[in-house]
């Protein structure tokens, strides 16, 4: 299976996409495209992330033949057993699961590193060339450049008006995640300068600022139907969303797999490995510096990490003044109408 220009699919953001690009892959984060899940089903758990049995939907109606090689880690017991399911039933060309620690202390750091330095020899064998320290070196400083360029356009969206819409920075962010990250910060740039130098006026009708928070999503419909009912986003802490491009590595440590596992292990985390008190004192952070006058928090059906921090969150944010609408979802907002209904009354509560 060696070769370049190959592409690997990866399921979750603690997998360092530095190491595919080093060894010579495209990396790609795989969008779940099934929205019926009866095949998956008959296999996993009815209570299990939807995400993960869209995933698995797809592969049993063959959807993964694009991808020449898999990336699993071990980000929650969901998608262990989608790992365990996929060896079972899905003849793949290569897959490979990652382990990653849940705590964050030294020794997290030093077992994250020694998992690395081994991905990144799996990942030399599969294209037939090694990781070297240079190669990795420069995927780090282009993985770091590419974040920046989302981070400086986010910095951007503290105006207002919005220079962008919350939809499209998103959907940009998402074509950087699977694989066209080239063309798409390209558009970045030049949408940031041209921002950049138009300022916000600030004047005119201001419309209601709604941040959306929770895990994984990949659709822009929950961004849509906030701006369809009048109202802007200007941030998402998702890990498909500001989250991911707020990550540094750090380019000037002598060995880059440390570096890696530091940055992939430290701030900002998620529901996996943050305690609730980290997630409320970020979101409350960006709630001041984005001007934010509601929260939506969403969450797949059925994570239990996050469905965990949910109650905590809604008692400090509400304690603090800020209204705040929880959606559950099914990946892929299948019950659009009844959320569409619950965003646009929450949205004529802000107004009013």
């Amino acid at each position: 299976m060696q070769g370049t220009n190959m592409k690997i699919g990866y399921f979750c953001s603690m997998v360092p996409a530095e190491i595919i690009t080093a060894a010579g892959l495209k990396p790609v984060w795989v969008k779940g495209k099934a929205g019926m899940t009866a095949a998956a089903d008959a296999h996993l758990y009815p209570n299990m992330c939807p995400y993960i049995k869209s995933l698995f939907t797809d592969a049993l109606e063959g959807g993964d033949t694009t991808y020449d090689g898999l990336v699993f880690a071990r980000s929650c017991d969901g998608m262990r057993r989608l790992y365990d399911a996929w060896e079972a039933y899905i003849p793949s060309k290569f897959t490979y699961m990652l382990e990653a620690p849940k705590n964050v202390d030294q020794l997290a750091v030093a077992y994250f590193t020694s998992q690395l330095r081994e991905f990144a020899v799996q990942m030399g064998k599969a294209s037939g060339s090694e990781v070297t320290g240079p190669a990795l070196k420069k995927a780090i400083q282009d993985a770091n450049k590419t974040r920046g360029v989302m981070r400086d356009l986010y910095s951007l969206q503290k105006r207002s008006p919005l220079p962008v819409s919350g939809s499209e920075l998103f959907s940009l962010g998402l074509e950087i995640l699977q694989g066209n990250g080239n063309d798409a910060a390209g558009r970045v740039s030049s949408l940031y300068k041209k921002t950049a130098k138009s300022g916000g006026s600030g004047r005119g009708r201001k419309k209601i600022r709604i941040m959306i928070g929770g895990n994984v999503m990949d659709r822009p419909d929950l961004f849509q139907m906030i701006e369809n009912a009048g109202a802007e986003v200007p941030i998402a802490d998702l890990c498909t969303a500001s989250r991911y491009f707020e990550r540094v590595v750090d380019e000037h440590g002598g060995d880059g797999f440390v570096s890696l596992a530091e940055a992939y292990l430290g701030e900002p985390r998620c529901s996996r490995t943050a305690a609730p008190a980290e997630i409320y004192a970020r979101i409350s952070g960006n709630v001041k510096q984005y001007a934010v006058d509601g929260v939506v928090l969403t969450a797949l059906k059925f994570c239990d990490q996050q469905l965990y921090d949910i109650p905590y969150l809604l008692r400090r944010l509400n304690g603090d003044g800020m209204p705040v609408l929880f959606i559950e979802n099914d990946y892929v907002f299948s019950d659009r109408d009844r959320i569409r209904t619950r965003v646009e009354a929450f949205v004529e509560m802000l107004e009013s």
